[in-house]
């Protein structure tokens, strides 16, 4: 039997389509991207009468300092081609661009859609002469209907889900606190969603926008490109990854399960199981963070409260142990403050374990170090020549140091010894890999091509591997936050960044594609504004736990408190219950949340999204073993009734499991 057809030309339109998804193109004089749909669907997600001849933005840079931004309606577009071989199908379009008088270059926009796929593939390509090279890309940008209510999840920390408001914008930077993944979905009333993501096992900088213009929203990848990608002899500038765009009918979990989750397995950060990565027994049963700073005797005090409180497993994250001021001389955390080492060992001695802080990405210009090392010839490099320079709550500024630079590196690396050798510390912190954004380096003498790409992810790795190769038996590293491309470099990821508001609500996107090779631990910020005392803190640690994470996270002084007696102890009842759930969380799967009905009300929850007293998740463990995890952070008791329609009791402020 011959094959079916998957492009064909019908009606002055250029089809793509399997099983899964329609695509439409006008087949004439002017590119038109007509239809996005399902077969199954006569809605289309593209706007009626939506201007989609504005499908790709290229800035280019050539002699002389010439830097046009090239868009298609600066070309000529010419048509479109198409072949079909056994695996799938495309359409190749194509414009020509006028770099100078004599000459007309090709950019080439290719979309592909495979037999047996949901997805379709998007790639951008460009010829250019000797001398030419693309520094920016904006691709693939496309237009997308709105329902009444349409939403948009974006892969900021957990994960978030906004409604999309009039006029409206949201990016993710990737890697980062707000991209910890290359995903973006949008979904409607029917649950039917559009995915839009790159499958991009470099981790190459990017950002996903979103701009909200009341009847549709328009959607992109904006890339800063490394100049290796166009040849320097003149040729062709390729992107090194696609995009890949498709529509499921279950629902964005669905599809980001089904698409993004086996694109992970395929990367170096993804394809590890968590038992290959061997976490030392202390870590799986800390269960619990404090948070102290500083050394003095409050310090002392309270902490010791905290560990008889919680438990002597309870680990300990440990800030403001050096001399220098929080942000302020970076690197030159030594030497520690008097009382650090001690205090640091009457906790290991109660049983507890200590990982004090570091930041892995800051570089104080006003530092010794910086002077003595030249410090500014191994800091990242705008286009302009300057520095990227950031301040925080010290007011200090501080320039963002380049992965890449091997005295950087080795700074790290003697830093991390140093306070395992001197300091007899458990491991070390490192902050801001995992959350802050990479930015491109234009750094002519660093040891990588200048512009964006993959030289951020890929320094890191080398810096870290490092690391870990110096790490004494049982210690161990973490960051904050959790960018992807890093997770399997750090032994655990602290969640605290995802945004938190009334008009946000979290969902757990993240454990859904990694709840499997994950350790993290903490929620969310604890911010001064907030009381222990409140129901935003008691939902915290609940979420924190239903979706895999170690608990707590919080100074001592806040938590043993005399005013957050209550929430001290609901929040030492679920590390109780959370390791009774080892079997689950530690190598397993998070499937789903499970919202039980009957009797179960919607609580006020000040300075976060309103929920339900009894939230729950379906786990499926190591081992196969499946169970559901509820809990009831009322005060009350509530009669729910679970998805099966089976009833249960559960008591205020109780945890229960049922084995499936």
């Amino acid at each position: 039997m011959a094959q079916t057809e998957l492009v064909s030309r019908q009606d002055g339109k250029i089809i793509l389509e399997n099983e899964y998804l329609r695509l439409a193109f006008a087949d004439g004089d002017e590119f038109r991207f007509l239809e996005l749909s399902s077969p199954d669907n006569n809605r289309t997600w593209l706007p009626d009468g939506g201007d989609f001849s504005h499908l790709w933005e290229l800035t280019i840079k050539g002699p002389d300092g010439i830097n046009p931004e090239i868009k298609p309606m600066n070309c000529r577009y010419t048509g479109a081609s198409f072949e079909e071989n056994a695996i799938s199908a495309s359409v190749s379009f194509l414009w020509e661009m006028r770099l100078n008088k004599n000459h007309h270059y090709p950019v080439r926009v290719i979309v592909s859609l495979p037999r047996e796929s949901g997805l379709s593939e998007w790639k951008l390509e460009a010829d250019l002469p000797e001398g030419w090279v693309v520094t920016k890309s904006d691709f693939p940008r496309i237009l997308v209907k709105q329902q009444s209510v349409s939403k948009l999840i974006m892969p900021a920390g957990w994960g978030v889900e906004y409604t999309l408001d009039s006029f409206s914008e949201y990016s993710a930077q990737y890697p980062s606190c707000t991209g910890s993944m290359q995903l973006l979905c949008i979904h409607n009333e029917d649950t039917e969603a559009l995915y839009y993501a790159t499958h991009d096992k470099d981790a190459c900088i990017k950002e996903f926008k979103v701009k909200n213009r009341g009847v549709f929203s328009s959607v992109s990848t904006e890339v800063i490109a490394s100049e290796s990608w166009t040849p320097a002899s003149g040729g062709t500038f390729s992107m090194p990854f696609t995009t890949s765009i498709g529509i499921d009918n279950k629902g964005w979990e669905s599809a980001v399960v089904n698409w993004y989750r086996p694109f992970t397995f395929e990367t170096v950060w993804g394809n590890k199981t968590f038992e290959s990565r061997k976490l030392p027994q202390w870590v799986l049963d800390a269960d619990m963070w404090l948070r102290p700073h500083f050394t003095t005797e409050e310090t002392r005090k309270w902490l010791k409260a905290g560990l008889d409180f919680f438990g002597s497993q309870t680990a300990c994250h440990w800030y403001r142990w050096h001399q220098i001021e929080y942000d302020v001389d970076y690197p030159e955390y030594f030497p520690a403050k008097d009382n650090f080492r001690d205090q640091m060992q009457e906790a290991q001695k109660i049983g507890s374990h200590v990982i004090p802080y570091i930041n892995g990405r800051l570089w104080d210009p006003q530092s010794t170090s910086y002077h003595r090392q030249n410090g500014q010839e191994h800091s990242c490099r705008k286009a302009d020549g300057t520095l990227y320079t950031e301040i925080y709550g010290s007011m200090i500024p501080n320039s963002v140091t380049c992965p890449s630079s091997k005295v950087w590196q080795d700074i790290v690396i003697n830093l991390t010894t140093r306070i395992q050798n001197e300091l007899g510390s458990d491991g070390i912190y490192i902050d801001q890999i995992g959350a802050a954004p990479g930015v491109p380096c234009w750094n002519t003498d660093h040891n990588h091509s200048v512009g964006g790409g993959s030289f951020w992810h890929l320094s890191y790795r080398t810096l870290l591997e490092n690391v870990r190769k110096g790490l004494l038996p049982g210690n161990i590293i973490i960051t904050e936050e959790n960018a992807e491309c890093f997770m399997d470099l750090f032994d655990i990821m602290l969640m605290v960044n995802t945004p938190q508001s009334e008009d946000v609500n979290i969902v757990p996107l993240y454990p859904l594609v990694y709840s499997d090779r994950m350790m993290l631990n903490c929620f969310l910020y604890y911010p001064l504004s907030e009381k222990v005392n409140s129901m935003a803190f008691r939902l915290k640690n609940v979420m924190g736990l239903l979706w895999g994470a170690q608990l707590g996270w919080i100074k001592p002084e806040l938590i043993m408190a005399p005013e957050a007696r209550e929430e001290a102890e609901f929040l030492r009842k679920l590390v109780s219950f959370r390791k009774e759930q080892h079997d689950l969380i530690y190598g397993g799967r998070f499937m789903k949340e499970i919202t039980p009905t009957g009797d179960n009300p919607v609580l006020d929850i000040p300075g976060m999204h309103n929920s339900h007293a009894v939230r729950g998740a379906y786990w499926v463990g190591a081992n196969g073993n499946e169970a559901i995890l509820l809990i009831n952070m009322d005060n009350v008791l509530h009669r729910i009734i679970l998805p099966d329609k089976s009833e249960r009791l559960i008591g205020g402020k109780e945890c229960l499991r049922i084995n499936l």
